[in-house]
């Protein structure tokens, strides 16, 4: 086994490390399921890559929140933020 096979196989420990090396497996779980209409209360998703945790996503009537795992300051996306940026950096496919 060379240095680049232990590379590609030991646990990727931070989500920002990811590039180096081929991820396939995502698991996105929901963890709280309000009403069908979002109010009050946030609708979280566990965001996960390889069985580690990238972060949450927490949808709002007004927004989209990002908090990468293991920090308390997240990022903030308005709806049409969200829309501008699928437009432009989406690929496009058939919604099936």
């Amino acid at each position: 086994m060379t240095d680049s096979d232990i590379e590609t196989t030991m646990p990727i420990k931070n989500y920002r490390e990811r590039k180096e090396v081929n991820m396939t497996s995502h698991q996105v779980t929901i963890t709280n399921i309000p009403r069908m209409i979002v109010g009050a209360n946030d609708i979280v998703f566990e965001v996960r890559e390889n069985n580690i945790k990238l972060g949450d996503l927490k949808v709002s009537q007004g927004n989209l929140f990002w908090l990468s795992s293991g920090y308390n300051f997240g990022r903030v996306l308005k709806w049409s933020q969200f829309a501008q940026l699928a437009e432009e950096y989406g690929k496009r496919r058939r919604y099936t």
